[in-house]
Order: C-alpha cells, then sequence, then structure tokens
C-alpha cells in the first residue's frame, strides 16, 4: 500500500466531497458582497464580513502606511525581534475596548483557541487534568487541544440547566474548573445568557472562557462584542479582526498575569511569525471605526429579522436565531447541495454546511446579513428564495 493510500480512501469514501471554489470581487463595485464566479455575478450571503469593512477606505488607507513605514513582513517571532512598537499601542487599545486589563495579538482565530488553550489547561502547571464544561456546539477550535490536555464533559447547547447538573455533580471534585462557551454560535446565530452563566461560574468557582468571535463589531454597548459589557466577570475573552472588523487575526484579552503567562507558554505565539504591518494597520483602522457604526448595526438586525420572518411565514427551519446569522436548516445533505445550486443559478451564493461542521441531520444554509447588502440585495434574497420554495415543493409533488 502506498503511503498516500490511506488519505485515498478518505476521499473515495467521502459522500459529499468539499472542493475549493474561486471568486473574485466585481471590479468598481467598493463591496466585498458581490462576487464573480465563472463569468456568472453572485450576492455573497456566505461572507463573515458583518460591517462591509474588508473594503473600508480607511482600513486600506491605514495598511498601507504601515506597509510604506515597516515593509510588508514582521520579519520574526515577537519573541524574537518581531515585536514592533506598533504591536504594544494596538493591544493597549484592544485591552481598552474589551475592558480587560490586558491583551495579546495573535495569528488566526482557531490558531488562537487552540493553543491559548493548551497552555491555559496544561496539565503540568496545573499539577492534574482540568475538568472542563464546553457547550456541545462550540467550535471545533475550542475543543482540537482541550480533549487531549483535560477531562471534557459537554453540555447541551445553551442549556444552562444541563450546566449546572453537571457542575453540581463535579462541585466535590478539586480539580480546576473551567467552562467554555461562544457569545454568539456561528452555525445557529443564537446567543448565550451571560447573567445565567456568570452565576454558576462564579457559584462553582470555574474559570470562564468566551469565544466572541462573531459578536466583535456586532453586538455591545459600544460594538466591540458582548463580552466587553461582562468583562470584569469573564477570565478570558477571544476575539477575531477576521469577521466584522474587516481583515485578519485574532486577540485574547486577559489579566496582566495571563498576558504574561502566555507570551511564556502560548505556542501559537511563541513559534508563530507576527501578523505582517498591513494586518496591524486594518487592526487599528477597524477599532477605531467600529463604535460610531450603530446604524450599520441596526440595518444589519433589520435584514436578518426580516429574513427569520419570510422562513417562518413559509414554515421553513431558522432554528434559534437571534442575531446576523440566519440558517435555513434543511437537514438532508444532498438536498442542500441542491438547493444551493439552485440559489447560485440566480444570484445568490449560499454556501451548504454539512457535517462535520453541523451534526448529521442538521445540514442548511447559512444565510450572514452584512452592512454591504443593499435594500434590493435582501429583495432579491428573498425573491429568490420564494422561487426556490415553489420550485422544491413542485419537484416533491
Amino acid at each position: 500500500m502506498s503511503s498516500e493510500q490511506p488519505y485515498q480512501n478518505f476521499l473515495d469514501n467521502n459522500p459529499y466531497p468539499r472542493a475549493l471554489k474561486s471568486y473574485d470581487f466585481l471590479p468598481h463595485h467598493g463591496s466585498a458582497v458581490y462576487l464573480n464566479y465563472q463569468g456568472k455575478k453572485l450576492i455573497n450571503f456566505s461572507s463573515s464580513d458583518y460591517l462591509g469593512l474588508a473594503t473600508h477606505p480607511l482600513l486600506i488607507e491605514r495598511s498601507q502606511q504601515y506597509v510604506q513605514t515597516l515593509g510588508v513582513g514582521s520579519t520574526a517571532s515577537r519573541l524574537v525581534s518581531g515585536n514592533f512598537s506598533l504591536y504594544d499601542a494596538l493591544e493597549k487599545k484592544i485591552a481598552l475596548a474589551m475592558k480587560k486589563p490586558a491583551a495579546l495579538i495573535l495569528g488566526a482565530g482557531y490558531q488562537a483557541n487552540t493553543s491559548v488553550l493548551e497552555a491555559l489547561l496544561d496539565p503540568a502547571i496545573l499539577k492534574q487534568r482540568a475538568l472542563v464544561f464546553c457547550d456541545r456546539l462550540c467550535h471545533a477550535s475550542l475543543l482540537a487541544t482541550t480533549r487531549f490536555v483535560a477531562d471534557v464533559k459537554r453540555f447541551q447547547h445553551n442549556d444552562l440547566i444541563h450546566l449546572a447538573t453537571l457542575l453540581k455533580k463535579y462541585a466535590p471534585d478539586t480539580r480546576p474548573k473551567f467552562i467554555i462557551v461562544e457569545s454568539i454560535y456561528s452555525m445557529d446565530g443564537d446567543e448565550v445568557d451571560f447573567n445565567a452563566l456568570i452565576l454558576l461560574a462564579k457559584k462553582y468557582h470555574a474559570f470562564l472562557y468566551v469565544d466572541d468571535a462573531h459578536a466583535v463589531g456586532m453586538a455591545g454597548r459600544l460594538g466591540y462584542g458582548k463580552a466587553p459589557d461582562y468583562a470584569a466577570d469573564i477570565d478570558m475573552i477571544m476575539g477575531t479582526f477576521s469577521k466584522a472588523l474587516g481583515s485578519f487575526g485574532a486577540y485574547i484579552a486577559c489579566s496582566e498575569i495571563m498576558r504574561d503567562y502566555l507570551i511564556n507558554k502560548c505556542k501559537g505565539f511563541i513559534y508563530s511569525t507576527g501578523p505582517s504591518p498591513a494586518v496591524l494597520g486594518a487592526m487599528d483602522a477597524a477599532l477605531e471605526l467600529v463604535p460610531a457604526m450603530q446604524e450599520a448595526r441596526l440595518r444589519v438586525v433589520d435584514y436578518a429579522a426580516r429574513l427569520r420572518a419570510f422562513l417562518r411565514e413559509n414554515n421553513l427551519d431558522h432554528g434559534a436565531s437571534q442575531t446576523h446569522i440566519v440558517p435555513w436548516i434543511i437537514g438532508d445533505t444532498e438536498k442542500t447541495l441542491a438547493i444551493s445550486v439552485l440559489l447560485q443559478e440566480q444570484g445568490i451564493l449560499g454556501t451548504p454546511i454539512r457535517p462535520p461542521s453541523v451534526p448529521v441531520g442538521k445540514s442548511r444554509i447559512r444565510f450572514c446579513l452584512t452592512a454591504a447588502h443593499s435594500e434590493e440585495d435582501i429583495r432579491h434574497l428573498l425573491e429568490v428564495l420564494r422561487s426556490v420554495i415553489h420550485l422544491n415543493i413542485k419537484n416533491n409533488n
């Protein structure tokens, strides 16, 4: 057997193989929501660029300024020689925005979660394996390393009664306890109840780690996410610049002690080249813009409410969505793929989400509403959905 045979076997037995599709921004549109795919214009409803900042002039200008000053690369890991003073200034701004004493910039969100949690839960540091209580629908990055270094107890999605039951069961256990949640869940678009969650964390003396990635820019009093409004009672906040903030990279907001610890222990920080000056410039500009974008956030809230209302009126399942992420939960994977093709034929990019990204039987089209969408885009989406529903009913009969 060749060395590649096991991988070929996987591909041969994969009933729904994935493949990369290449898109281009349409010239002269000035927005990332209009794409060209094989000569066809598509309105992108699968983007995490919730505020439309990926093409914002200030992000582009600030990125260019940083590149002209420092070049295109940071040239080394930050612990070697890649720690520009711009990092320090930006981390102070992040800490202030997130209402935490300190912050640390890392690479991609996946890298941040995996490497930070590996360091945070290290049995050699804690002198034992920790107990981790994790929402069943938490992102894969929150479990990737966690399950190897700690004993993980998964509670039913957003079911804090189940979480309380587990915490009570393990209360006599003297091992360190950690709770891991997302503030807004990326596939369902629903939210955690922070008030109830914080009471549980305090009662059972659990360290609270919150992934705020899909809330940053879209929620909170100043738009910096849901977690900052509860920052005093959250031990560590993870967020990204790659969604509503329009560029790339992630951050951890925490105490000074935890920042110093991560600098000395987090492999994803220690062994990675620092993000480029262009990325730092975009980060800086996005942080500057977000507080003044309340009108844009409210527009997205309205778009999402109208889409949920349409789905309800047509007896289509949008789950527990409460935010700018609105899934149409179809269930059957083949049907979901077919509907995605129908949408694309009528100019709508609605990427099918299927296992293992979601549970078996929960395949869906996940619609992401953004401030870059126009009123005409929303009307077109609803018209196309109406025609797809009608065609589907006709075919089923």
